[in-house]
This record gives C-alpha cells, structure tokens and sequence, in this order.
C-alpha cells in the first residue's frame, strides 16, 4: 500500500485548576509517548540491535494495551486512504516478528508512506477535527515505521523529522481558540484594585470538541495578564486531543 498525498510581571501565578476526568476510554498520551519513548531509547543507545529489540517489544505492548481502541479510533479518519493506510500499520505491526526481512522492509516503506502523506495532510487542513483524527493516526503510524526502518537498516532520521514537524504543526493548529476570564477585584459593588493590588483571574478555554479548560492567575495591579496566562487552561481543554500527545513527545524530538 502506498499513499502519496499531494510584561513579564512581578508576580504572575498560574496553575491549572482540577482537570474533569477525559471523555477518552484509554490515556492516549500514555500509551503513544511509551511507544516514542522506545524509538528515543534505542536511538540513544547507538541502535544496538537489542536495542531495537528492546523498542520494539515496548511498542507492541503499549500498541496492544489499546488495540480495540486505537483500530477504533483510526476507523474516525475521513480520509479513507489515511484510515486505510493507518489501519493496515498497526494490524499488519502485530506480526513483525513473523516477517521475512524481505516483507519487513516492505513494511516499514509503507509505514513510512502512510506516515509523510499523514504529515501533509496535517499541513494542508485547517479543520480542526480532521487534523485532530490525522494527529492520533501520525503518531500511532510513526513509530512503528521508525523501528521498522531500524529493523531493517534503513534510516530514521528522516522520519523522525517527518514526526517533529507534524507535532509542531498540531500546538497551534489544535489550541483552545475560546478563552475568556473573570476576576472578582473588578466587581462593580467594590472599589477598583489599587496599584500594588493582587488582582486574580479565572480563566476558561474550550477546545473544538467542547471540553472545557480552566486555569487560575494573579498579578500585580496594574500589571495585564502575560501572553500565556491562558496556557494551563489550553492544555486543560485540549487534553483529549492529539495536541495533548504532541505536547508530551516534542521533547523526546528535540522539538
């Protein structure tokens, strides 16, 4: 199968609040940056076959903690080459061992087709729940093609890069854009805050898929909230999204 697919102010506190439990039947976060985590390792450890070994016993595992959920989560991309090409990774990644290097190698070319048409894809669109569907699908795809490529003594770097750009794509592409605040200090039953006042905020995002976010922030009066002050609360509404996943294995990237 092949798929080719054409300012800082002087006192600024911000912490999330308490996250609602995900809507998500498994942490997808969890099981994905293991997986990454096991490509990360045996890179570091100058690709030594038991390495690779070592990263593909570890991905197998946390792929197959989550089979049910991730072929069901791959069959919600709309792209139907995408969704084909995803799917047939990870059900043809259970059988790796029984492969021929011959077949193997076939295998991780495709993996990696599947995986440099994902990333294109994840360039071109703007909608956020098909980037978000494509997010899942890259770095479920890209993993197991990357220790399929070592496998089989092909390189990695390449796709290793593929993997960094598409994580950095989805931080913005799939941040909270609805944030709003409001703070008790501006009541219009009580004085205005005086200079040298803490002023705090409530601060609510809500993600494209309506999971809300909320943070809290204090400053000094008459200091304004900083650029990321509504951060904690993206990252609280987008923690069922694939931008959760990127976030957790850019620095695994280098990215």
């Amino acid at each position: 199968m092949r798929v080719l697919l054409a300012a800082l102010l002087s006192i600024v506190v911000v912490v999330p609040t308490g996250a609602r439990p995900a809507s998500a039947a498994i942490n997808w976060t969890q099981v994905i940056t293991a997986a990454i985590s096991a490509v990360s390792s045996w890179a570091s450890a100058s690709n030594t076959q038991a390495a690779i070994q070592e990263a593909t016993r570890q991905i197998l595992t946390a792929v197959n903690s989550a089979r049910t959920e991730i072929l069901a989560q791959i069959q919600t991309i709309a792209t139907a080459q995408t969704r084909a090409c995803a799917n047939h990774a990870v059900i043809e990644f259970f059988d790796i061992e029984r492969m021929t290097p011959d077949n193997m190698q076939r295998f991780a070319q495709d993996a990696t087709g599947c995986a440099v048409a994902t990333e294109s894809m994840i360039s071109a669109l703007t909608d956020q729940a098909s980037v978000d569907q494509l997010g899942f699908a890259m770095n479920i795809v890209t993993p197991i093609a990357l220790v399929a490529r070592a496998r089989t003594g092909l390189t990695t770097d390449g796709l290793k890069n593929t993997l960094r750009s598409a994580n950095t794509q989805l931080v913005p592409k799939l941040a909270a854009s609805h944030c709003t605040f409001w703070s008790p200090n501006f009541d219009p039953d009580i004085p205005l805050p005086r200079d040298g006042d803490i002023v705090s905020y409530d601060l609510y995002c809500t993600a494209y898929n309506n999971d809300h976010g909320y943070a809290y922030a204090e400053v000094v009066w008459p200091n304004r909230l900083p650029d990321n002050a509504f951060d904690p609360a993206v990252a609280d509404a987008t923690r069922n999204t694939s931008r959760a996943i990127a976030v957790a294995v850019l620095p695994m990237l280098g990215g």
